[in-house]
């Protein structure tokens, strides 16, 4: 039994061999691209689970954001009335108290020049005797 081969034959079989020798070593290659291709479609499931998330916290924290501001808004009001209701009270109090201490100041001067008027009398009065 005799091989004879021609030259293009061996090089036929020399193609055949690299090709078997590539799917060979490529497969490992593919069955890892494969796992990874497997992990991004799951990391890309997981991604859609929290934006749907996200959107909905987003939603949630917008309407509560008006009603804060509605909040903020009343706050606000209730400061500046509670400011003129000071200001009304110390009105209130200020214009009784002027009143107050103007008459009592008034009576101590009143008083001190009845005091004066009468010693003046009596030192008078005790001149002419």
């Amino acid at each position: 039994m005799t091989i004879s081969a021609e030259l293009y034959e061996i090089a036929i079989l020399i193609i055949a061999l690299a090709f078997l020798v590539l799917v060979i070593v490529s497969i490992p290659a593919l069955l890892q691209l494969k796992r990874t291709v497997k992990a991004v479609e799951e990391l890309s499931k997981e991604g859609r689970k929290g934006v749907e998330t996200l959107n909905g916290l987003l939603k949630r924290t917008g309407d509560q954001a008006g009603e804060f501001e509605s909040v903020l808004h009343k706050f606000r009001d209730v400061g500046l009335k509670a400011g003129n209701l000071g200001e009304l009270v110390v009105d209130s109090v200020r214009n009784p108290l002027v009143t107050l201490l103007s008459l009592l100041l008034g009576l101590e001067v009143g008083m001190k020049q009845l005091v004066k008027n009468k010693n003046e009398k009596n030192e008078g009065e005790t001149d002419v005797e």
